[in-house]
């Protein structure tokens, strides 16, 4: 079992590393990962943050899935990138833009975007709509509330 590293930065595995990484999806089933710990060579245990703890195991189940490729995003992004990131479509992204909701700026006829402002936008909304929920269960709970007293 074997990963080597090319000069390019290009992690290749063997058919074994990819096979205990099918395993390992398998045996967590639909379970999402709730922790990722790693044992150094001294044996200290080192717990993985949340975010960093995802990252590896949306790894681990594409290369157990097949091929996989990793890489940080560039400064800038074309609109299908950021639509993509954003998870909306790309004509919605452009209504966005054009009503200067997220910065961008034009690269001769194509428009770019900072990917710094794309992620504060999508950090944003994502608290918006945490909270809008948040706000949703709180009215639910008030609801349940005065039909149980009314009983």
């Amino acid at each position: 079992m074997t990963a080597t590293v090319l000069s390019n930065g290009t992690v290749v595995i063997d058919e074994e590393l990819r096979a205990q990484a099918a395993a390992l999806v398998n045996e967590a089933h639909d379970n999402a990962f709730s922790g990722v710990t790693v044992t150094v060579e001294d044996g200290r245990e080192i717990r993985l943050s949340p975010g960093l703890g995802i990252f590896v195991a949306r790894v681990l189940e594409r290369v157990a899935h097949g091929a996989v490729s990793v890489m940080t995003l560039p400064d800038e992004l074309t609109t299908t990138t950021a639509a993509e990131l954003l998870g909306v479509s790309r004509p919605t992204l452009m209504k966005l833009v054009n009503s200067d909701t997220i910065p961008s700026k034009k690269v001769g006829s194509h428009t770019r975007l900072v990917t710094t402002d794309v992620l504060a936008f999508r950090s944003a909304r994502d608290e918006k709509r945490n909270a809008a929920f948040a706000s949703l269960r709180g009215l639910d709970d008030e609801i349940d509330e005065l039909f149980t007293h009314h009983k």
